[in-house]
This record gives C-alpha cells, sequence and structure tokens, in this order.
C-alpha cells in the first residue's frame, strides 16, 4: 500500500511542528513535503524536520497559481497551518486543480458558533469556501491551549499575554489541549476515512481555570488570589476603534476568547458534539492525554514566557480593567 502524501505549509511553526513531527514518526505510513522559503530554508528548525525524513519545497504560498499547483501534484493531503490572516484561498484553489484529496485549513481553534470571535468567523469563511470548491476537507477543531491557561508568576509584568486577572468565575470547564498531543491526533485524523467531510474536535481534556490555578499555586508555590477579576470587557465601540490600530486588534482577539471561553462557555465537549463534531478521544482511545501537573512544571520550569514577542509593547499592556 503506498504512503499518504502529506504536504504542509508553516510546518515549524507552533502548531505545524508538532504536527510535522508527528508525521514523520509514521514514517511507514507517511511521506511529508514541506513549503518552505527561501530564506528559511537553512535555518535549523528545517534542518531538523529534513534529518527525520521530510521533502523541501523552495516557495511561498504567495506564489503564482500555477507554481502553488505544481508543488501540490501528487499530494493526497495539504495541511495548513499559516496564521489566519493569511489569504489561504489561492492556495486552496491551487489544491483543488491539482488534484488533492484533502485539505486541513490553518482552523486548530476553540469551538464556537458563528458570530462569537471574529477571528474564528475569518476561519468559518474559510470553511465554507471549501465547500464551495468541493474539496475533500477535515476541519480540526482543538481545546484552549493549555499553556495560555497558567497564571503568569508574580514576577512577570501584567499584559494581554501574561494576563494577571480571570474573566468569569473560574468555574466553567473547557476543552484543553497541548501541542504534542494535537500532533499525534492530526496524523491519526488525516489517514481515517471516518473523518473526511467531517469537523473533527482534537483535545487533551476538560478544565476549568479554578482547577488550573490550584495546580500552579502547588507547583510554584505562589498564591494568585491577588490576581483581579475581569467582570466587564472593551466597549463595543473600541472594539470597533480596534480594527484600525495593532493594539486595540490584540485586546479585542484576547476578550473575544474570554468570552466565548468563560463566559459564554462556548468550548466544550457537550457543545462540540451538539454541534456535529467527532470527538477524537472516541475515535482514538490509546493516544494518551497530557498530565497537566507535569505540563505545569514543564511551564513555569521554562520561563513561563509568552509564545509570541514580535506585538508592540503598547498593545499587550494595554491590559483589561478590574472589576467594579
Amino acid at each position: 500500500m503506498s504512503k499518504v502524501h502529506v504536504f504542509i505549509v508553516g510546518a515549524t511553526g507552533r502548531t505545524g511542528g508538532p504536527i510535522a513531527r508527528a508525521i514523520l514518526q509514521e514514517s511507514n505510513k507517511f511521506r511529508l513535503s514541506i513549503l518552505v522559503r527561501e530564506a528559511s530554508k537553512d535555518k535549523p528548525a528545517i534542518k531538523e524536520l529534513t534529518d527525520a525524513g521530510a521533502e523541501v519545497m523552495v516557495g511561498d504560498i504567495s506564489d503564482p497559481a500555477e507554481k502553488l499547483e505544481s508543488y501540490l501534484k501528487g499530494v493526497d493531503v495539504l495541511i495548513s497551518t499559516v496564521l489566519v490572516m493569511v489569504d489561504q484561498k489561492p492556495l486552496l484553489l491551487a489544491a483543488k486543480n491539482a488534484g488533492v484529496g484533502r485539505v486541513i485549513p490553518s482552523d486548530f481553534a476553540s469551538t464556537a458558533p458563528k458570530g462569537a470571535m471574529f477571528m474564528h468567523d475569518i476561519k468559518l469563511g474559510i470553511r465554507d469556501y471549501i465547500k464551495e470548491l468541493g474539496l475533500g476537507y477535515t476541519f480540526i477543531e482543538v481545546g484552549t491551549w493549555l499553556h495560555v491557561m497558567f497564571p503568569p508568576l508574580h514576577s512577570a509584568t501584567d499584559t494581554l499575554l501574561t494576563h494577571k486577572s480571570y474573566p468569569g468565575d473560574k468555574k466553567q470547564k473547557t476543552i484543553y489541549s497541548t501541542m504534542p498531543t494535537i500532533g499525534k491526533l492530526v496524523a491519526r485524523i488525516i489517514a481515517d476515512p471516518r473523518t473526511l467531510n467531517q469537523a473533527v474536535v482534537a483535545y487533551d481534556g476538560e478544565i476549568s481555570l479554578g482547577e488550573i490555578w490550584a495546580i500552579a499555586e502547588r507547583i510554584t508555590g505562589e498564591d494568585f488570589s491577588d490576581y483581579y477579576h475581569v467582570s466587564t470587557f472593551i466597549p463595543d465601540e473600541e472594539l470597533e476603534k480596534g480594527t484600525q490600530q495593532m493594539q486595540n486588534v490584540v485586546k479585542r482577539i484576547v476578550a473575544d476568547y474570554f468570552k466565548s471561553l468563560y463566559i459564554r462557555g462556548d468550548n466544550t465537549l457537550a457543545n462540540a458534539e451538539a454541534m456535529g463534531r467527532l470527538d477524537a478521544r472516541k475515535l482514538y482511545d490509546d493516544v494518551p492525554c497530557a498530565d497537566v501537573e507535569e505540563e505545569a512544571k514543564k511551564h513555569y520550569a521554562s520561563g513561563a514566557v509568552p509564545a509570541s514577542t514580535s506585538l508592540p509593547g503598547a498593545a499587550v499592556l494595554d491590559v483589561f480593567k478590574k472589576a467594579e
């Protein structure tokens, strides 16, 4: 039986990297190609993947249509993990013209209905475009990334990425995910005919902020009870202004997620099942779940520095106001 040819765009990113590594570990099932910019082809992260068996295609998602189609000839599964603001439509159209059998768009977000989050609505629009093209697809939703749920240490600065605050009452459960687990689950999902033309929720478990913070206090020895409660988010008019200024866009994104996850309670297994998502845990019950305490130890041992450090300081320092 021939191997499934997988093509990843964004294979060295925070989401794409674990997926690429998990696929390479299944070399008896998959052949992996990755799209790499000319300026990045000699970077250590690329060498790590090529040493493990990945094939490099030098190019860019913004290349002309005919070049994109040439990259995708003979590909069975296209996985995109580019930033949500990057236009995926030319790549997806090229996949259609090249005869790709299944596409996984850059989704990997929490479960939520249309209108809950503006960034999520962009992803839902891409889903509609894929269906319009008649492409085979699998939409993969994930839980809240576990590392962003841990409270920052007192020594950290209060920012939108390391917020010393919490929304809601800390009792709302939410699905959570870790990067290595998502990689393993994606490797199973893309080879499974049951997931073709379906939306799948891939995750480790369900947990509340209160449970997470209690674990963090045990691991760090710090008491986070002085971190403040945010009950009210940005007024609607400021959200509109935020589309014009980077710092407000960041705040709007965080506000959207906070409302959806912890106020509305969108991202639960019950809601995912009600919306028709397949449960990856039921499909692949042999894939182990991450141990939350061990993940907490690794998180704080790493220095607990947020993944994105390229945002303007004014953006991330514009934190939410304390509840009255």
